[in-house]
């Protein structure tokens, strides 16, 4: 079967965090026998050439001259979007790219995946003509379609196109079909998080990639983009105010690379920036680290980091930002503090600093 997949983000080469949860679903399709077509938006730098087996890309251009092609990647189209409403307009011209991009290069697909209600799942439900179509909804999305005027019914729409939707969590479904003012038992909705790559068997011990990488003492792990609302900013901060010091790996890019990195020379912190991590390189981080630490802020949604530590049982730090609370409340290797609560965040760090029994119990 081939699937065509539309999406406002996806890894422009090997490592990339943007929208990295979608390569690994395309991936999963393609080792099912599938092939894949992706529609994307252009970067506004150099069109990317990665390629992966049995997954086409199609960069959508929505913008001329390039460089006015702003509104997604960098910091995501969500802070891009904040910081420079003028980028809009990007969003709108995309919006009608993609829909056009979508008739005339996705005609011979025998399903559509869309990831974004607004605009991918509308363009998709507009253009599957019967075909199956999965629509997957995140938190920002949901969050905009439910404030944005005629909101209900554009996402009446893209349920009368949609055969299944996909949800993070059940409160964001509920606020989808309230929004649409539609009962969710009229519609078939999956609720759960994103895919994540399988564990892969280090060929190492643990004692052995520690040294290997240079870790020594406690060590955190920090996993994704350098945005804004992952809230790397609090967590350096917080890790200033321990009596003890805590050596942080941080891996991933984005336009809060320099800022940060200048950020922890202030404080002091043990800070290594890896850059992008992908393959046996960030398994063997997911492995040699002593906890992940998620310190996302409210308006995050569900990083799919959680739960490759989970699958790994690495103890897990998180803030209860977004979807992040309904899936680990309760969860016996994590620890929860409130969004931008720094004191509650060290508070956590230290108690798994200083508990090896802790440390031992959150990954048993």
């Amino acid at each position: 079967m081939k699937v065509g997949l539309l999406t406002t983000g996806f890894p422009r080469f090997e490592g990339d965090c943007s929208g990295s949860f979608l390569l690994t679903f395309a991936r999963g399709l393609v080792g099912h026998g599938h092939t894949v077509r992706v529609l994307a938006p252009e970067p506004r730098r150099q069109r990317p050439v990665a390629r992966w087996p049995g997954i086409e890309v199609s960069w959508v251009s929505y913008a001329r001259p390039h460089a006015l092609q702003q509104t997604f990647y960098g910091s995501g189209a969500p802070d891009n979007l904040r910081l420079q409403p003028l980028r809009w307009a990007g969003a709108a011209s995309f919006a009608a790219a993609l829909y056009l991009a979508s008739e005339r290069e996705l005609g011979d697909c025998d399903a559509l995946v869309s990831s974004w209600c607004i605009p991918s799942g509308w363009v998709a439900s507009g253009t599957a003509g019967g075909r199956p179509h999965l629509c997957i909804c995140h938190a920002t999305d949901v969050r905009w379609l439910s404030k944005m005027p005629g909101g209900g019914a554009v996402a009446r729409r893209i349920v009368s196109g949609a055969t299944s939707m996909w949800f993070l969590s059940a409160p964001l479904r509920d606020r989808f079909h309230e929004t649409a003012g539609l009962d969710p038992s009229i519609t078939s909705s999956h609720v759960g998080p994103m895919p994540i790559e399988p564990p892969q068997t280090p060929s190492e011990t643990r004692s052995e990639l520690r040294r290997r990488l240079g870790i020594d003492g406690f060590t955190l792990l920090f996993l994704g983009r350098l945005v804004p609302v992952k809230g790397i900013d609090n967590l350096l901060r917080a890790l200033a105010t321990l009596p003890e010091p805590v050596s942080i790996r941080i891996a991933g890019d984005g336009p809060e690379r320099s800022r940060l990195g200048t950020l922890a020379h202030q404080l002091g912190i043990r800070a290594t920036f890896e850059g992008w991590v992908a393959g046996k390189r960030k398994e063997a981080l997911l492995q040699a680290c002593d906890a992940i630490v998620v310190p996302s802020r409210p308006q995050d949604g569900l990083p799919t980091v959680l739960f490759e530590a989970k699958a790994r049982g690495i103890p897990i730090i998180a803030t209860e930002a977004g979807a992040i609370a309904n899936h680990l409340q309760g969860d016996g290797r994590t620890l929860l503090v409130p969004p931008n609560d720094r004191v509650a965040l060290s508070r956590a760090i230290r108690q798994l600093q200083t508990t090896r029994e802790t440390r031992q119990t959150l990954r048993a």
